[in-house]
This record gives C-alpha cells, sequence and structure tokens, in this order.
C-alpha cells in the first residue's frame, strides 16, 4: 500500500499541472507593429471628451508634422513642440478599428509621453458605440503631469464593484460605476512600482504590459525591460508565469455584461478634467493671478520644447485567445 507520503507528492504534481492548464496558454490573434501598426486604427480628431487643451490632428496632418512615423520598426505617436499654440497643442488620438471581447492584450513600449508637467497620455479601451462608460471602459496606462507610478482604472454605467484583493497595487476606490460614489473616478488601483509610468518608465527602457479579460475579471501586469517573462518573448504567454497581478478587478461585477466590444485607444492630452485639475497640486509651474488649469494651458501654449519627449513608442501591440490545442 502506497505511503501517505506519496499520495500528498501525487497531489501536489496534480495540482501544478491543474495550475498550470487553467491558467491561460494564449496563441496570437492580431499583431500591431511597423509599418502596418497605423492600418489597425482609425484617427480621432474630433474636440477631446475630457475638454483637454489639445487638437487631435487627422491621419494625413499628423504624418505631414511628423507626429506619426517610423523609429525604425517601432511606432512614433508624438505632439507638436515646435510651436506656441494657444489654442491647443497638437496631438494624436487613435482608436482601434477592431472590437474584442475577452483575450490576453500584450504592449510592449520602449517609451511613453507621461511625466511632463501637463501631459495626460492614456492606452486604454472603450465601446464606441455607446454614451461613455456603457459597455465599460479599461485603463491599462494612465496618468497625469509628474506622476511615475501608473493607475489601473475600469469604469462602468453601474452595477459594478470590486474586493480589491490578489494584487500588488493600492485599490483606492472599490465600485466602478458611475451611479456610485466614485462617480467618474472609477475604480482605481495605483502601481507600487515607481518605474511603471513617466521618467522613470522611459529611463528603464519602458517595458511590457499585458492585459487579460476574461468573463472572471480583469487582470493587468507591468513587466520592466529586464523581467519580462519568457514565454511573452517566445510570442507564447502563459500567464502561470506571470505572477501576481498590479490590478486585478474581480468581485461583484459581471464582467459580460459590463464589459462589451472594447476598441483600444492611444491618446496624448493636456490638462483637461483630470490633469487640470489637479496640476496646482503636481508641483508644476503657476502663474500669477491664474489657477490650477489656467496655468495649465498657459502652460501647455506657450512651451513647446518641454513638450519634445511627450511621444509614444511602441515596438509591438498584440493580441491573444486561449491556445486550446
Amino acid at each position: 500500500m502506497p505511503s501517505s507520503s506519496f499520495f500528498l507528492k501525487a497531489s501536489a504534481v496534480l495540482s501544478a499541472l491543474s495550475t498550470t492548464t487553467s491558467a491561460a496558454l494564449y496563441k496570437v490573434q492580431d499583431t500591431y507593429e511597423g509599418e502596418s501598426f497605423l492600418k489597425g486604427f482609425s484617427f480621432f480628431d474630433k474636440p477631446d471628451p475630457t475638454n483637454g487643451h489639445v487638437k487631435y490632428l487627422s491621419k494625413e496632418d499628423a504624418a505631414a508634422k511628423g507626429l506619426t512615423k517610423l523609429i525604425g520598426n517601432d511606432q512614433y505617436i508624438g505632439v507638436d513642440y515646435n510651436n506656441i499654440e494657444l489654442g491647443g497643442r497638437s496631438s494624436v488620438r487613435i482608436e482601434g478599428t477592431k472590437k474584442y471581447q475577452h483575450g490576453l492584450f500584450i504592449l510592449d513600449l520602449k517609451h511613453m509621453p507621461g511625466g511632463i508637467c501637463g501631459t495626460w497620455p492614456a492606452f486604454w479601451t472603450y465601446n464606441t458605440e455607446q454614451a461613455w462608460p456603457k459597455l465599460g471602459e479599461i485603463d491599462i496606462i494612465e496618468g497625469v503631469n509628474q506622476n511615475n507610478a501608473n493607475k489601473f482604472v475600469i469604469h462602468t454605467d453601474t452595477k459594478c464593484s470590486v474586493d480589491g484583493t490578489g494584487q500588488t497595487g493600492t485599490q483606492s476606490l472599490y465600485n466602478c460605476a458611475l451611479d456610485s460614489a466614485s462617480g467618474p473616478s472609477g475604480c482605481d488601483v495605483n502601481a507600487a512600482e515607481a518605474n511603471t509610468f513617466g521618467a522613470g518608465f522611459n529611463s528603464n527602457g519602458g517595458g511590457v504590459y499585458a492585459m487579460e479579460w476574461t468573463s472572471a475579471g480583469i487582470k493587468m501586469w507591468f513587466f520592466p525591460r529586464s523581467g519580462i517573462p519568457a514565454s511573452i518573448t517566445a510570442d507564447a504567454p502563459n500567464t502561470a508565469e506571470f505572477g501576481t497581478p498590479n490590478a486585478n478587478f474581480q468581485g461583484n461585477c459581471n464582467m459580460d455584461e459590463r464589459f462589451i466590444n472594447q476598441q483600444f485607444v492611444f491618446d496624448t492630452t493636456f490638462c483637461g478634467d483630470w490633469g487640470g485639475n489637479v496640476y496646482a497640486q503636481s508641483g508644476c509651474p503657476m502663474y500669477s493671478g491664474l489657477d490650477g488649469m489656467a496655468s495649465c494651458k498657459k502652460f501647455v501654449s506657450e512651451n513647446p520644447g518641454a513638450f519634445k519627449n511627450a511621444y509614444w513608442q511602441i515596438s509591438y501591440f498584440k493580441s491573444y485567445t486561449v491556445n486550446s490545442a
């Protein structure tokens, strides 16, 4: 008769196998990189919905001003840093043309626009066919002014709260619904690491952001350039290797009702509802007789050279589906 230790060891092996097989093993679905990167996106050139001090350019105008170009095989998306622009700084907002429902999404990013006074860059998703935030918003990268730690956020219109467990980041708000006390802030998680956004991120050569979206919840990870999991490098991501996520949004929230047909967005706006309203508390230049919002707009308008480094440099963005083989 086998000893009890035999059964304990066998149980441990089976548990490990179960963890590996239930952990998501993924295969590539869509790849956005190099010369084909922008083919998967449309250019948003309407007024900024977040009331930013910005002029979003068309595809043609952005290219003509040098705000979109290739650096080697990397996609550059920048802002105007040559001209005084009193009506708002020229910038780019692109929105993915494909709608997604569940999956793993990985962004290899070498440089981001964050960490500069007046800026509000974001990499996020929403449903373009419904009034915000109906059918959800997922913020993977977001920050303002001189922030050096990323903020992960989800937004819904109603009926969604999370428990804030199983993550390394710090939960600030737990109710994600617009019709709750959280209001337009959603439920947010502040990254514990200072190299996840802005100047620290850029000085370390960037890194990789991953977002896994399933019926059970939404998880997000950041990996510095020196710590990218081998399975991501091998283009066969296995979330069992990823460790504890920075943000783990799950709880009393029906993810399949609250998040539907998401499209991915890259943008860099200035000041606006968030960046402008906290500008005065951000250690950024203030002007005599002006409040934070007005000072933010003046700084952004009159100091083009401050925004030379307000650009995205994207190695690739990929979507993955579960590998059932």
